[in-house]
């Protein structure tokens, strides 16, 4: 990055094509099946513009969905599908919810906020049912902390020319958040649509960060562990409360701590430590991330304090 910083008064040039190369490379794919996005919410959210306007999209009612409220303003029609009790997403509510009228399926898996993974041959089934109706949009932003990250990811459905959209991102295994790169695999067709959608040119210094950060194994396998570590970490704090959290795959546990999660975010802010509030309809669901693993000895002193104050 610093090598790279006296070149940013121009756009970026032949660093996009060699960051596409890796992706391609790492999942056989060809160059009309990859695209980049500045982040994967420009990804996600030129998804929903680009099928918005064909039809309403369909998702699960408990998600990630800045991009879902982004395209609503917009003036995209969303459809929000109920978990089930334990918290899945409902595949077969949501196929049952197709019709001619939904231009677009979107899951994110594992899902964002309950950590909870689809099971790889449930997804594929699901996507081959739908095959030839409707595309379907896959949020794989967290795939590289799963347990089992090529089972859990449809690529290989993609590699196979099916009517799908994966985003990928690095902003979570890599901690790039800030330098916003994401990008994209799918059928040529939707990715020539999206990208069609896709605004912004992507940040120069971003992607010779990603370059170089794919390319890093120790580098990801290190950040994997800290993560798993700093993920026990937290739900050892919540089981010694009583409390059992959702089996998440992602870099945040989500638990039902039994009061209202708005509050009890405030009372741990009032201590200078950072969590999730309410999620619409999951009034005392609190979702806690994975800092540094120094911060989450702070997180379990802390919510120690204030769970039993």
């Amino acid at each position: 990055m610093a090598k790279i910083l006296p070149m940013t008064a121009y756009y970026p040039g032949e660093i996009e094509n060699d960051l596409i190369s890796l992706f391609m490379n790492r999942h056989s794919l060809d160059r009309d099946q990859v695209f980049l996005a500045s982040g994967s919410n420009e990804g996600l959210q030129a998804a929903m513009m680009a099928f918005g306007k064909r039809g309403k999209v369909i998702s699960p009612a408990l998600t990630y969905s800045d991009h879902l409220i982004f395209a609503e303003k917009l003036g995209v029609e969303v459809q929000r599908i109920t978990l089930r009790e334990d918290m899945a997403i409902d595949l077969e509510a949501i196929a049952r919810a197709v019709d001619n009228s939904v231009s677009l399926v979107y899951l994110c898996n594992p899902n964002n906020p309950t950590g909870m993974v689809i099971d790889g041959d449930e997804l594929r089934s699901f996507c081959r049912a739908l095959e030839g109706r409707v595309p379907i949009l896959i949020d794989e932003a967290y795939n590289e902390l799963t347990d089992k990250p090529d089972f859990t990811s449809m690529v290989d459905l993609v590699r196979g020319g099916a009517n799908i959209l994966i985003t990928r991102t690095f902003s979570k295994i890599f901690g790039m958040a800030g330098l916003r790169v994401g990008y994209g695999m799918g059928h040529p067709d939707i990715v020539s649509l999206v990208k069609d959608h896709v605004m912004a040119w992507p940040n120069g210094v971003g992607l010779y960060a990603a370059y170089h950060s794919y390319l890093d194994e120790d580098f990801i396998a290190f950040s994997r562990e800290k993560v798993l570590q700093g993920r026990e970490m937290v739900n050892a704090t919540f089981r010694r409360h009583g409390i059992e959290p959702l089996p998440s795959q992602t870099s945040f546990v989500y638990a039902d701590i039994g009061k209202n999660a708005d509050e009890f975010e405030s009372a741990m802010a009032a201590r200078k430590v950072q969590i999730r509030g309410i999620y619409e309809g999951y009034d005392t669901y609190s979702r806690v991330s994975m800092g540094r693993l120094e911060e989450l000895e702070i997180f379990d002193r802390v919510f120690s304090e204030v769970f039993g104050g």
